[in-house]
């Protein structure tokens, strides 16, 4: 049995995309356009793109519409990504998930082009943040609830970092930490290239805790 249209579509788009013959940051044609030029329905046209987006081939904004990803990055750099179904959850990386974040970055690079110091944020920056943005991080803990100053925070440049910086200052090659079982593959490759040997800790059940 030949592969459905939508298969063969998917299947042509995403050659396109590995080959190069579609550049990184092209813009797709819309669903509906898509869907009009090879005779689809519009779900149909709409399934074609969200599984380029599960394959890591494209990305869709609200409002501006679908853009070819940038994936050839050269050896070494990066992080490789197997293509999932639409319908899975990857639990392999801690992508954040709120609604809304690229309209919410974009507004905020448009901020900081009209009135941000970009000539400072050009040079390298102070080790655990710059302290007028440490202040603005304490403002935001203490207002939901935490005490926090800003000599006491340090800012970092994600959670691998971050993890990095803990571990470092807390402990030394050989400690041991225990850990769930399930981990961020991250802790588990910031433990070996520390030498920290981590202690697998199983799942228990509901013990009614909380209750």
């Amino acid at each position: 049995m030949p592969p459905a249209r939508y298969k063969r579509l998917l299947d042509a788009l995403a050659a396109d995309i590995r080959s190069g013959r579609l550049t990184p940051g092209t813009r797709l044609p819309t669903h509906r356009e898509l869907a009009l030029r090879e005779g689809l329905g519009l779900s149909t046209a709409t399934r074609v793109y969200a599984e380029l987006a599960a394959m890591g081939l494209v990305s869709g904004e609200t409002g501006r519409g679908t853009f070819v990803k940038e994936i050839a990055l050269p050896p070494g750099q990066g992080i490789d990504t197997q293509a999932v179904a639409v319908d899975m959850v990857d639990l392999n990386f801690n992508y954040p998930s709120m609604p809304g974040q690229p309209d919410m970055l974009r507004s905020a690079l448009r901020r900081l082009a009209r009135d941000g110091d970009l000539e400072a944020l050009l040079r390298y920056q102070p080790n655990g943040g710059r302290s007028h943005e440490r202040a603005i991080v304490a403002k935001h803990l203490v207002s939901r609830g935490l005490q926090a100053e800003a000599e006491q925070l340090m800012l970092v440049d994600g959670a691998q970092h971050g993890l990095s910086t803990c571990l470092m200052a807390l402990l030394q090659p050989g400690d041991v930490i225990a850990a769930d079982a399930l981990s961020y593959p991250g802790f588990k490759l910031i433990a070996q290239t520390l030498h920290l040997e981590l202690l697998a800790l199983p799942a228990v059940p509901d013990a009614g805790f909380g209750r």
